[in-house]
């Protein structure tokens, strides 16, 4: 039997083919042809497992499949990551379409993996390109016992009123155009150990004397959970590879981060945001969409939407979990839609996701599990 140094190992577990995949979209009179990157778990042929589309925050790449992989496996379900615009080997696209590609995307990678049904994971940035998936592809949730997750989910500011994105959005748009060359330069040359959420603006934080936090890039991620307990190595193997993934994740294309920060900051048109612009709106539209479906087959499943916050967060405050928590609640959307929310003590918005023990991921992971079973 073949003995592989923790390097060698830590090498040929990141370049694992699954994490390394891609797709064209078709050209269309708004485009031409698009690559997009995505990666799976390494279980994905297990097609008795429930399927996950994670739509990750900011910086969450397909390299989440990496990091998921050995609680996914360890859980019993299979994860899917994608490559939004710019990220990864995905093509650029202008910030007016971006919305939109992501709607062309999942279907077509859906179709590409012959999946019909997925549940829905999300966190942070991800709320709004899942809140838009909703609007436009209810049809992809398992019909039996459709689920929604959403981990941390952004918030404009307008309605968190959280300090450091107040300050972050009045920064001048051509220093948002250096951020993903920033968070690069800082993950690469001064703290490898990248957020998930990729935060807002570094810089910004440094200059005003922010506490180090998760949620700053650069910032030392807080987690309980061990390099072995995330990916079931050695120790030493273990490091490696979170180390390798870092790396490699730099080297590659962040610059959709550019377009991100500026969406998430609405540095950009209304119409950018798609259905997602007024969240209040948007949730309206997605219960009205839940009766409808009702009334035409009276026997389909409502929807459950679960939301799962930090018991602190910078980057949303207590008044945007408050804010999203009213947009389920209110009284056009209750009873059309199963909404529950929880908050996590001791977790904060990149923990809430990252950290097996303080936070949710592995909860979400067991109930999608469950949800399986019950359906029948």
């Amino acid at each position: 039997m073949t003995s592989f140094s923790p390097e060698d190992q830590a090498i040929r577990i990141v370049c694992t083919k699954h994490f390394h995949q891609a797709l064209w979209l078709p050209g269309t009179a708004n485009h031409s042809k698009l690559k997009v990157t995505y990666s799976t778990t390494t279980n994905f042929d297990n097609v008795s497992l429930p399927a996950i589309l994670f739509i990750g925050p900011m910086f969450g790449t397909r390299w989440n499949a990496l990091h998921f992989d050995k609680l996914a496996r360890d859980c019993g379900v299979r994860v899917i990551c994608v490559d939004r615009p710019a990220f990864g080997g995905s093509t650029p696209v202008t910030i007016d379409i971006r919305m939109r590609i992501w709607l062309e995307t999942v279907p077509a990678l859906l179709q590409r993996l012959d999946v019909k049904h997925v549940a829905i994971v999300t966190h942070s940035a991800g709320a709004v390109y899942t809140l838009n998936t909703l609007c436009h592809h209810r049809s992809l949730l398992d019909p039996k016992a459709p689920y929604v997750a959403f981990l941390a989910p952004w918030v404009p500011t307008a309605h968190s009123g959280a300090t450091l994105t107040t300050i972050a959005a009045k920064l001048p748009t051509n220093l948002l155009d250096s951020y993903a060359g920033l968070n690069t330069f800082i993950n690469s040359k001064i703290i490898p150990s990248a957020s998930w959420s990729g935060g807002i603006i570094s810089s910004a934080a440094a200059l005003l004397s922010f506490p180090a936090s998760t949620d700053i890039p650069g910032a030392e991620t807080s987690t309980s959970t061990t390099p072995f307990e995330q990916y079931g190595f050695d120790e030493d193997t273990a490091k490696l590879i979170e180390k390798l993934s870092s790396k490699y994740q730099f080297a590659e294309s962040t610059t959709g981060a550019n377009e991100e920060v500026k969406l998430c900051l609405r540095k950009c048109d209304d119409a950018d945001w798609g259905e997602a612009a007024d969240y209040s709106s948007c949730i309206r539209k997605i219960a009205v969409n839940e009766a409808a479906l009702g009334s035409r087959e009276p026997n389909a499943a409502k929807v459950s939407v679960e939301s799962f916050f930090g018991g602190s967060d910078i980057m949303i405050a207590k008044r945007g979990q408050e804010y999203f928590e009213q947009c389920w609640q209110s009284d056009g959307v209750k009873g059309k839609v199963d909404f529950t929310t929880s908050t996590f003590p001791e977790a904060n918005h990149d923990s809430v996701l990252i950290d097996q023990k303080k936070g949710a991921l592995k909860i979400i992971f067991e109930r999608i599990v469950e949800l399986g079973k019950n359906r029948g």
